[in-house]
């Protein structure tokens, strides 16, 4: 089966979170930027695929962001960072945009003013002729772009889409809707990535909806607005009753441990960017504790451990997905990183080993190549502890775990203490045919001995011969 068959998902409408609409539409946008040969006769017709999306809410929502820390960072990246600076600490959205196709990344001035003047123009028409002095807020409409870097938006052609996708009768709050919303972020994906999930919250029967997009040049390391962290996009919709400074520490804490922790190809987009939304449209049920107005940790602390837990989930349910769609990818690579000094330091050896290209050549050739992930172990850049923690190779273990899908198969050691062991080539060959791939890392405490019990997990993929076909043209 194709991973369009396995992984692309339909939602049921009634799963959809309360107070959005949502529209798409085929702008052109590559083809505006990078026009292609005339086609001929026989050149077969293909209907595009939207590459313009706008996700509405009926009312301002609270809204939450973590983006990249790449030093060039996208001109969009760059507005909605400084939008929800400016809009205070508890910043409100009605709009979110979306294009593939085009970046808009290292392009100046002229295309962060390309951004503000679609970001402008979807705030005019949202806002109702009767209602002309409605009042607006910097963060009221963000934006977000993937595809080719260097590249400035075609606005009068993504114009003529916006207009349309506003005024043209086309928002709507059904599944099919939703899905092709999803298929609009989409570049070098292979599936559309949506998903959705309910769960009471109090007397709130709430949902989420999830969409987010990335194959290639994913490595993120994304924080918040106040620190300034292909592309992977995502968006994180609820009707939940969140208040924004809530959401935000609840979203940085989710993408910490989820997008924060996975790799394709080590390489970090100028453009990563997650986005929260919670508009408290949740329909109240007859049981649970009553909720009035937005939830914080001081009125609700309880409720938002929940929502928490939730969200987190959810992450990392989406965050997967991008793993195993990654350019020419076969193999889903789970590294866990056990008994070290901090997490950070935890995170940074696994995140060592996840990005070794010999390590990931190794696991598309399903070869238990224990010392290419000593070796990536042994040069992992360390953040400092207090007192210094650092790996004491005598004390390393490293096996190879069965996937959830043969669990009649044993765990393959390959090192112990530091030592290596006889490895039953057959075991490993079943082991590592499977398309998930778990290594476990047990430091045993390294320096700090039994105080050393901090862990991590990445997850990553293989490098394939079609990884660098895709990535061989720079048009993608």
């Amino acid at each position: 089966m194709s991973k369009t068959d396995r992984f692309a998902q339909k939602v049921a409408s009634d799963t959809l979170p309360r107070g959005y609409l949502v529209a798409s539409t085929y702008a052109g946008i590559k083809k505006a930027i990078s026009p292609a040969p005339a086609s001929t006769d026989a050149t077969p017709k293909v209907e595009p695929k939207p590459d313009l999306s706008l996700i509405v809410s009926s009312v301002p929502a609270a809204v939450a962001g973590t983006f990249t820390t790449n030093k060039f960072k996208a001109a969009p990246v760059v507005h909605a960072t400084t939008a929800l600076a400016e809009a205070g600490p508890n910043p409100r959205t009605r709009a979110v945009l979306t294009n593939s196709g085009c970046a808009n990344a290292v392009t100046g001035k002229g295309g962060y003013d390309d951004t503000v003047t679609l970001v402008n123009q979807v705030r005019a028409l949202l806002t109702p002729a009767a209602k002309p002095d409605q009042p607006t807020t910097p963060s009221d409409v963000l934006m977000m772009s993937t595809g080719v870097i260097g590249v400035r938006l075609p606005v009068p052609t993504m114009q003529r889409a916006v207009h349309h996708l506003v005024t043209g009768q086309v928002l709507q709050s059904n599944a099919d809707a939703w899905y092709e919303v999803a298929r609009a972020f989409m570049t070098t994906d292979t599936f559309p990535k949506l998903r959705t999930r309910q769960f009471t919250l109090g007397n709130r029967l709430c949902s989420i909806a999830g969409i987010d997009k990335g194959a290639g040049m994913i490595h993120p390391h994304m924080t918040t607005t106040g620190g300034l962290h292909a592309t992977l996009l995502g968006i994180f919709a609820t009707d939940a009753p969140i208040a924004s400074s809530t959401l935000q520490r609840c979203l940085d804490e989710a993408v910490r441990v989820s997008f924060n922790c996975i790799s394709v190809d080590g390489d970090m987009s100028t453009n990563d960017t997650i986005l929260a939304l919670a508009n408290g449209q949740a329909p109240a049920t007859s049981e649970g504790e009553p909720i009035e107005g937005d939830i914080t940790e001081q009125s609700h602390p309880a409720l938002v451990q929940q929502f928490a837990e939730e969200l987190k989930s959810m992450c990392m349910e989406m965050a997967h997905l991008i793993v195993r769609d990654g350019e020419g990818a076969e193999k889903f690579v789970e590294i866990r990183v056990r008994n070290a000094g901090t997490y950070e330091q935890a995170h940074a050896i696994a995140a060592s080993v996840s990005t070794s290209a010999l390590v990931k050549c190794a696991m598309h050739g399903e070869d238990a190549n224990w010392g290419r992930i000593l070796c990536a172990t042994g040069y992992a850049s360390l953040p400092t502890s207090s007192p210094a923690w650092d790996i004491d190779p005598r004390k390393v273990n490293v096996t190879f775990m069965p996937p959830a899908s043969a669990p009649g198969l044993e765990p393959l050691k390959t090192l112990i203490d530091g030592v290596p062991q006889v490895v039953d080539e057959v075991h490993a060959a079943k082991l590592l045919s499977h398309e998930d791939i778990i290594i476990d890392m047990d430091l045993q405490g390294g320096s700090w001995g039994t105080k050393g019990q901090a862990e991590a997990t990445y997850w990553t993929c293989d490098f394939s011969k079609e990884y660098i076909t895709i990535n061989g043209d720079y048009r993608t």
